[in-house]
Parts: structure tokens; sequence; C-alpha cells
């Protein structure tokens, strides 16, 4: 298809900056060569490079207690292999600092509503492309997931700030954040705040590399789906393992900033900021393992979230997605995080996630064409009922476009509800057949399994260039 001006100066731009940034957190043809690599090394060779370190000090202590001739040679060995180390500990810390800023770039924009559409972009775009082969399973945590809970994340801290109902530190960061044109660069809310959650919040995941958490994941079932087919303890132990892994990293692992000067009470100064980054960062990951910490919901409930409804889960049925809301209201009842912070979360993505497929019957008809449905696919956030998802439409007359308007679909034109499948049941066999053969290219399979989608997977649709422009104005 003809790409339109509109679609090659906009999606086709966005799409190639997410592309970017996903191979960078992990690279499906070489592993190694992304995020995921240096963490995984990082934790393969961690303890046997600190013993190696520790050994050619010792050797170049001796070598100087007794006046060694060779005493040069044993503390080239160690400032070198010192020096090989650090190099490595912030290129990690370099490349993570990066990929938030990438992130800050694509989801962040000048005006509120900017900042939405933007956002609503990435997690429909996630959701759109995420594969859901099981051989692909550490791409889709590593990037897909990861990228998800990100935004999530910031869109639920934004969420709460605009409310007023986080600390007070945080509050007068933001408030100065809308008063001030300060550069990017000098913005304290995008260095105090933003990216230091967005680390916490790689960190997190990451610390699933830990070796004793991996070793847990040895059953070929669990990687796809560990913490269903642990049993209590084994759960317990999984996450204790990953806390420590991701604490492991940001302590050794990435460390902090070198400080670039000469200036003593400059780098006084920096290393005691670098300090109380880190231990913030490390606040928010333990707040994330004590139920009932209120200040933890922000990494936790934006994780679960992002769990159910991305691929990787063993229980996972893209039909079922919109029953988020209802798991993460079992996990309230359960004491496992808070239900204000689950309910803002939800303000947020409605019951529809961004890039959910949805049938619908059109609003326009006489009662004698009421014979057919279209397709939609969710695209913003915010509906002004958690039921009443905001969608592009791209079928019309049962045919795909790549130009469509938005629509609100209330629950009674939704095949996803029951009311709206009632009135099309009249509808004869046959002519059901005819619709599912122009939409669908399995339509003889889906005759046998279900004449009336409750939903539709568009990953093929939006697999094509020409259709991903769903966020411009249609």
């Amino acid at each position: 298809m003809v790409k339109t001006a509109a679609h090659t100066t906009s999606s086709t731009v966005s799409m190639r900056q997410l592309t970017r940034l996903l191979h960078l957190l992990y690279q499906p043809n070489n592993p190694n060569d992304s995020l995921y690599g240096l963490m995984r090394r990082f934790f393969q060779h961690e303890q046997a490079a600190r013993l190696e370190l520790a050994t050619l000090q010792q050797h170049w202590q001796q070598a100087k207690q007794q006046q060694a001739p060779d005493i040069s040679l044993h503390r080239s060995r160690y400032n070198e292999r010192h020096y090989q180390l650090e190099q490595q500990r912030q290129r990690r810390l370099e490349q993570c600092m990066h990929c938030c800023e990438l992130l800050l770039q694509l989801s962040e924009g000048s005006q509120p509503a900017e900042t939405l559409t933007r956002s609503a972009r990435i997690l429909g775009s996630l959701q759109l492309l995420v594969p859901e082969q099981p051989r692909r399973t550490l791409e889709v945590q590593f990037s897909f997931k990861l990228l998800y809970k990100m935004v999530l994340t910031l869109r639920l801290l934004q969420h709460r700030l605009e409310r007023s109902l986080m600390p007070a530190s945080w509050q007068l960061c933001w408030q100065q954040r809308q008063t001030e044109e300060a550069a990017e660069a000098d913005c304290p809310f995008r260095h105090q705040i933003q990216l230091p959650l967005l680390l916490a919040t790689m960190l997190q995941e990451y610390g699933q590399l830990h070796p004793s958490a991996q070793k847990l994941l040895q059953n070929a079932e669990r990687r796809i789906d560990p913490l269903t087919e642990f049993s209590s303890e084994e759960r317990y132990q999984f996450l204790l393992q990953s806390h420590q892994g991701s604490l492991q990293l940001l302590q050794q692992g990435l460390g902090h900033w070198p400080y670039q000067g000469a200036d003593k009470q400059a780098r006084q100064w920096h290393e005691q900021q670098q300090q109380a980054q880190q231990q913030w960062i490390m606040q928010l990951l333990e707040a994330a393992q004590a139920p009932g910490t209120s200040i933890g919901n922000l990494l936790k409930v934006p994780q679960v979230y992002t769990s159910i409804v991305m691929p990787g889960r063993k229980r996972f049925r893209y039909e079922s997605l919109p029953k988020a809301a209802l798991l993460l209201k079992q996990g309230v009842q359960q004491q496992l995080y808070s239900a204000d912070w689950v309910d803002q979360l939800l303000r947020i993505t409605g019951l529809f996630p961004q890039g959910y497929g949805l049938a619908f019957i059109p609003a326009k008809h006489s009662v004698q064409s009421r014979d057919k449905y279209e397709f939609a696919i969710v695209n913003a956030l915010y509906p002004t009922q958690p039921q009443v998802p905001h969608c592009r439409i791209v079928t019309r007359q049962l045919q795909y476009k790549n130009t469509g308007k938005d629509y609100q679909i209330p629950i009674a034109q939704n095949l996803y509800f029951r009311p709206a499948r009632k009135q099309l049941e009249v509808i004869p066999t046959e002519r059901l057949q005819e619709i599912l053969a122009k939409l669908f290219d399995d339509a003889e399979q889906r005759f046998l399994r279900q004449l009336l989608p409750r939903c539709w997977q568009p990953h093929d649709f939006f697999s094509q260039p020409a259709h991903q422009n769903l966020w411009n104005k249609g």
C-alpha cells in the first residue's frame, strides 16, 4: 500500500524509534549485544571478577610489603583489571540511562494531551507487535513488557501528581516542572523523579537474572509462566532472590556516575547527590516488596497489570484481557496492593487495554440493515467510562481501511458484551459466515469455533505500515 504523507512523518518515525528502543533492550538476533546481554553477563561473571580483582590487589600489596622487584607489574595488572571492570560498569549504567532517556523522549510531550497520545501509541504498539511464540519469551519479558510497565508507571505517577496524591517533595518538584521553562538537561523533575523511577522499574525486572532466581527457572514450563508454576515457597524464594538481584545490580552493577573535574567541593556535592539518588531507588525497590507500603504500589500495580495484558503467562488468553481489572481487584481483596492505586490505574486504562481489537455494531443503520459488525482498535487513555473505550474504526462496510474515525463504543454496540451479541443472534448463519469470510482469512475455522466474535486480534492488520497511523487524527 502507498503511505500517506501524514503516516510517513508521524507513525513511521514513531515506530522506527520504538523498534530501535526495543532492540537496545533485547536484540533478538544477538541477545548479547543488548542491555539484556550486559545484565546477564554481570550476574554470570561478577562473583569471579570481584574475586579475581581482590586476588590481584592482594598480590600487589604483598609485593609492596616485600619490596619485590616486580611490584610495578602487580600494580599494573590490578589497575588494568580494575579499569576493565569499571568500564563495564559505566557501560551498563550508561546504557540503562540512555534507554530511560529515549523512552522519555518517546512518551512525554510538550502538553498533557500530547503526552497521553504518545503514551497510548507506545502501549498500543507494544500490544499490537508483541510476539506470542514461547521461544521469544525472553524478548517479550525484557523489552516489550519492560517498556509497557515503564510507560504505565510514568502515567500513574503523573495521574497522582495532578491530584496531589504524592509526597510533598514530589509535588514540589512536579509544580516547579509546570511553572518553570527549564531545559530538559537541567529539569529537576526529570532527573530526580522520572529517571530514577524508570531505573528502579528496570532493576526490578533485571533482578530476575540473579543466578539463584534463574536456578528456580530451570524447568522449561516455568520459563514461560514462572510464578504460576511455583509452589508458595518457591514463589517466595524466586521473588526474594530477584529482589536481591535488583539491589546487587543497583549497588555493584551500576553504581554512581563518576565525577569529571578537579573541584573538591563540586566532587563532594556530586557524590552526595549520587548516593541520595541510589538510596531513593533502593527505597522504591524495598517498598515494592512490602505489602501495604503505599509508594511501593507505584512499581507493583503497573507490573501486575502488564503481566496480565501482555503474553507470557501460561493462562494468557487474548479474549480475556479486559478481565485485568477483575484480577487486580482480587489482588486488592487479598491485600497484595492498594485499592486506591488500582482504581487510579484503571481510571487511566479503562477496561480495554491499548491496542485491543473490538468488534462492534455500527451506530448508523436502519433496522433492516442491522446485519453486520465492524472492527475497531482501542487507541486512547482515560475513557469517559471504563466500559466505553475510545477506539479507531478500521473497517467500513466489512472492508479494512487505513484511515478511519475515532469512536467511543458504548456497551450496547460492543460485541464483547452480551447485550450487543444478543442483537445479532437473529442473523441467519449464512450471513454470519459471509461476514467471517470477508473479515478473516481463516473464516471456516472461526465458523466452527464462534460465529459472533467477542473481539479480534489486529496483529496482522497492524503489521502493515500503512495501518499504523491509529493515533493520528482521523
